[in-house]
This record gives C-alpha cells, structure tokens and sequence, in this order.
C-alpha cells in the first residue's frame, strides 16, 4: 500500500467517526497532500471527492487531465469539457449522495463552493480543516526526508552568501543569489518570497526585500527557504555588515537564550503555548518583553505556515513527528530587529532541529 493510499483510508477512518459523508478538497497542499498533484490555478474546478466507504473520485477539466494521469496517485474518474460545464459530472460523482455532513476544504474557492450548495441544498457544509490537521500535523519519515533536504539547500545558500560581499547590494539583489542558490541546489522553487531587511527595515518583522541598499554597519535580517517534493524549508540568520555594536551583541545574546529555552522545553506532551511562554520569558526578564511582537513558532510542511502554532493560548500537546519553526525577535522600530529561526522535528526525547548553519551573529563585508 503506497502512503497516499495509506492516508485516505486514515481519511475514511476519521469521516465515520465524524460521521461525514463526503470531503471535497481543492486545489493546494491538502490536494497535494492527498494524491501528489495539485496546481495554484482555481480557474476551471478541479476537485477530489473522498467517501467513507468508496473509492476516490476526480474531477478533472480536461485541460489537466494528463497532468493528473501522469502525477496522481489515482486516475482522473471524471473529465469535463470547456464547452460543457463540471455541473453533469458533479451529478454524475454525487449520484450516490442525499445528503449530510459535507467538510470542504478551506481552500475552495467561493464559486465552487456556491454552486454545491446550490445542487446540495440539504447537505450540512463544515471546514475540512479539523481533520486535515490530524493527518497533517504529524510528519512522515518520507515527509522528514523532504523536509531536511529543503533545510540543507537553506543552509548551503546561506553559508554561500555570507561568503560574499554585500554593501551595496540592494535586499533584492540579496534575495535573487539566495534564490539562485537554492535553485542551483535542486530546490524545487522558494517557499515563500524571500525577506531581506536591512537597517532599519530590520525592525519590520515581514518586511519585503526592495531597493534600499545594505550599508556598513547594518542590521540584515534574511528569512528565507525553498521546497523539496513541494515540502518547505524556513530560516532566518541575522548579520551585521561590519563590526555589530555592543548593543546589538547583547540582545541578539538574548534572542539565541529565548530559542535555546523554548527548544529544551519542547518534547512530547508539553502545550505548544508552554514553547512559547518559555522563550517569552527570557526575553521579558531581559527587559525586552514588549519588543517580542510575534507569536515563538509556526508549523511547517506542504505548507510554510500550518499547524502546530507555537502562541499563547494553542493547548494542544506536541507530539512525535509534529514540526515547527522556533523563532523569537526583538524589534526597535527606526532602528533594528533580530532573530533567529530554525525548523524542529518533535522526538522521543525532545526537539532536533532541520537546519545546521550557525546560528550566530554573522559579520559580513
């Protein structure tokens, strides 16, 4: 049995104990989750419908139909026409079905899911997110795989560019050779636009790399990654373009003791807003509590940001095999920023982490 016919039948399991009759998932990360294909255009519908009890059926325009024949795990059931319409085939796929609970995923789009309603109108519609989520959340030794190769072309890429020098690039020059880098490596593509903030965009936590030109003596910010096999990779190392003021060494100290912290917490069983509050509490004690402006962590996978997240008031305990980002800041607005990021695998013993490039304040020409 291959792992995606591993997973629908987890899917089925977890929709007769829900008592759902129908999940419908669209294009994006549950798809490609679910059947190895997926593609970012929600133009013509193009959905998989998963039963309890048979087998999965596809919903395919014919424009993709051989893309789907060549990259899914499963054939494309139902083929539909340009000129025709999905509505016959829908109909056709749903014979079966009266009525009930329906889980939708989040990622449908509106028309799509309008116009079930519309032929459904005594179907219960609910998110597909809550049960996504358990399947989701706890990876694979295949999904690991993937994941640790797109944090080691992170790092190759990282240690590439420090090796280089860049007063006087502009942030967006910076993220085009980290993007090349990757590319190079064999990533599949970046997995995120990659943020550059130097000086004091630095301060800016989500800041997109522009036209500023980086200048001695300031902070970098570089958050960046790429995926392999559509599984996602995010780091974030901080530099200094020359000699890093006393200042700066002193709270970039603090935001490496915050993660450090929050990583010896993390293991089985502990709530993911106990991370969290561990490395907040570093900070706080430093005196910086109200300059850490963003949750500790994220979770990662097909998607750069998914479950677990690392926040106060998520209860949920970890688990084996859950990953997610540890990532604490400290921000001065006009000024600087800094933090470090680095992808965690949750083990028996406790968290091991994706990435391997120092974590330390980099000096760079």
């Amino acid at each position: 049995m291959s792992y995606f016919e591993e997973r629908i039948v987890r899917v089925q399991e977890l929709m007769r104990k829900e008592g759902a009759g129908l999940l419908i998932i669209s294009p994006g990360a549950n798809m490609r989750y679910m059947t190895g294909f997926t593609d970012d255009s929600l133009e013509r519908m193009l959905l998989v419908f998963l039963f309890p009890e048979e087998e999965p059926r596809f919903l395919v325009p014919e424009l993709y139909a051989a893309q789907v024949e060549e990259r899914a795990a499963f054939p494309a059931t139902h083929v539909w026409r340009d000129g025709q319409g999905p509505y016959v085939a829908i109909k056709d796929i749903l014979r079966t079905f009266s009525g009930g609970k329906v889980l939708v995923d989040d990622s449908m789009p509106a028309k799509d899911l309008l116009l079930l309603q519309q032929l459904f109108p005594r179907a219960a519609f609910s998110p597909a997110s809550p049960l996504m989520r358990k399947l989701r959340m706890k990876k694979s030794a295949e999904e690991l795989h993937s994941m640790s190769r797109a944090a080691i072309i992170a790092d190759q890429a990282f240690q590439k560019v420090v090796e280089r020098r860049l007063s006087g690039l502009m942030e967006r020059e910076v993220a085009k050779i980290l993007e090349e880098e990757m590319l190079n490596a064999g990533a599949d593509g970046v997995a995120f636009e990659i943020l550059v903030a130097s000086g004091p965009n630095s301060a800016l936590p989500h800041h997109r790399a522009g036209k500023r030109e980086i200048e001695p003596g300031d902070v970098v910010i570089l958050d960046f990654g790429c995926r392999v096999d559509g599984y996602c990779s995010d780091i974030t190392r901080t530099l200094v373009c020359g000699d890093p003021s006393d200042r700066v060494c002193k709270i970039y100290e603090v935001v490496l003791t915050a993660q450090k912290r929050a990583m010896e917490v993390a293991r089985p069983k502990v709530l993911a807003q106990e991370v969290d509050q561990a490395a907040r509490e570093v900070v706080a004690q430093a005196g910086y509590g109200d300059r850490f402006i963003h949750r500790t962590g994220h979770g990662i996978g097909l998607d750069v940001h998914e479950d677990p997240y690392i926040v106060e008031g998520n209860t949920l305990p970890l688990e084996v095999g859950m990953t997610f980002s540890v990532e604490p800041g400290i921000y001065f607005p006009g000024e600087f920023g800094l933090r470090v990021e680095d992808i965690v695998v949750v083990t028996e013993e406790g968290v091991k982490t994706l990435n391997c490039c120092p974590r330390t304040l980099q000096c760079v020409d």
